[in-house]
């Protein structure tokens, strides 16, 4: 399920969109692995699990190592950061929220009471699903 773009002597990519555009501008650099992995705050490791899950993509192979456009990491960024008006919320944030300890927050999450997605080696919670509880437990 990996999108690789296949790349010429010169480094134009010759996989094109729907319309027949190549979905990349000329000022978008191609990352290093350890680059990409750097602005997205992971390892190269799980940089490399993400490309192949197919969260992150398209990406090229050049000489055998991954390249990762610039624009591609800041989509990805902009997915995982989720809707600003319905934010994810961490243990200790839900905690804070509830006025309980970030430990209680997490066995509401392990017992199903509030959805949790996980997120790299963090679960986080929509604030909406939090509202929801709440709504639940006192209504």
């Amino acid at each position: 399920m990996h999108t690789y773009l296949s790349m010429t002597a010169i480094g134009q990519e010759t996989e094109m969109d729907t319309e027949g555009v190549l979905p990349f501008t000329v000022d978008d650099p191609l990352l290093t692995s350890a680059e990409a992995a750097e602005v997205l705050g992971v390892s190269r490791w799980w940089l490399g699990e993400l490309v192949r899950r197919g969260r992150v993509g398209p990406c090229a192979r050049v000489g055998g190592r991954l390249r990762v456009r610039r624009s591609v990491l800041d989509r990805y960024r902009a997915e995982q950061a989720g809707d600003p008006e319905d934010p994810y919320l961490t243990y200790e944030d839900i905690g804070a929220y509830l006025g309980v300890s970030s430990w209680t927050a997490g066995e509401l999450v392990r017992r199903g009471l509030l959805p949790g997605t996980r997120v790299g080696r963090r679960v986080v919670v929509r604030r909406s699903a939090v509202e929801v509880y709440i709504e639940a437990c006192t209504g």
